[in-house]
């Protein structure tokens, strides 16, 4: 009876031996795999962050073909700029003597009369009634106020042209500047290459062969008479959108 007693208590004990020895290795192998997987998570973790950085990482290739493209446009826009200033020259010049020819009011002011002879304009588009002066007080060989309004609106607009070529000329100088800053990401780099053809004038874009067929075409001239100088002088302006030819 007291053998059995014993009996059955060693076998309790070695049953509860057992299970804990069953649980304590059912702990090792939870902890061996938990250390797995952290393993194979923190290679993947690292692979994906490498990748990621080499994508934000602009290579060396495309760092000399944004400052091949930068030399690029800055020598358009020079040219432009030159061409612009010779030309823009030209217009004032030609204004100057239109003032100089004009009927003079007594206060001062230049007027012309328009080409149907019934209407009078002074210097500054404002137009002048009849208690001032007569249109027929203004002699046939006058400049007319058709002629001097166009002139007028090509030196305005050779104006705007330069400050858009200053401008972006200020860009590709911020641009470059950035460049050689040496930390500028691929989505920084995507979006200054488009900036810089998206928003380049159409005189500098005229003087990029690749880009030069995007130029939108030139809105009709709003009369024939065009402006002329002398032969031996420089063409006139081109309005922007026309590709005009650099003047050497």
């Amino acid at each position: 009876m007291q053998f059995g007693i014993v009996s059955g208590a060693l076998r309790s004990q070695f049953s509860s031996r057992t299970e804990a020895e069953i649980f304590r290795h059912f702990q090792r192998e939870q902890r061996e795999q938990r250390k797995r997987n952290n393993r194979d998570d923190g290679i993947e973790d690292d692979a994906i962050e490498l990748l990621d950085m080499a994508m934000l990482i602009v290579t060396e290739a495309e760092v000399r073909r944004l400052r091949l493209e930068l030399d690029r446009y800055d020598a358009a826009t020079i040219e432009a700029l030159y061409q612009n200033e010779a030309e823009l020259a030209l217009v004032r010049e030609k204004l100057h003597r239109m003032l100089a020819e004009a009927h003079v009011l007594p206060d001062g002011r230049r007027v012309f009369k328009t080409e149907d002879g019934t209407r009078v304009f002074d210097e500054h588009g404002e137009e002048v009634d009849a208690e001032t002066i007569y249109p027929d007080e203004i002699g046939d060989d006058k400049p007319t106020w058709e002629s001097y309004k166009l002139l007028k609106e090509e030196r305005d607009a050779l104006e705007r042209q330069r400050q858009e070529l200053l401008a972006y000329q200020e860009k590709l100088d911020a641009a470059r500047e950035r460049l050689d800053a040496g930390d500028m990401t691929r989505e920084e780099y995507e979006r200054l290459r488009e900036e810089l053809t998206g928003q380049m004038p159409d005189a500098v874009r005229a003087r990029i062969p690749e880009l030069a067929d995007e130029t939108p075409e030139a809105p009709a001239p709003a009369q024939e008479t065009a402006l002329t100088f002398e032969d031996d002088m420089v063409p006139t302006y081109t309005p922007p959108g026309v590709a005009p030819g650099f003047m050497g």
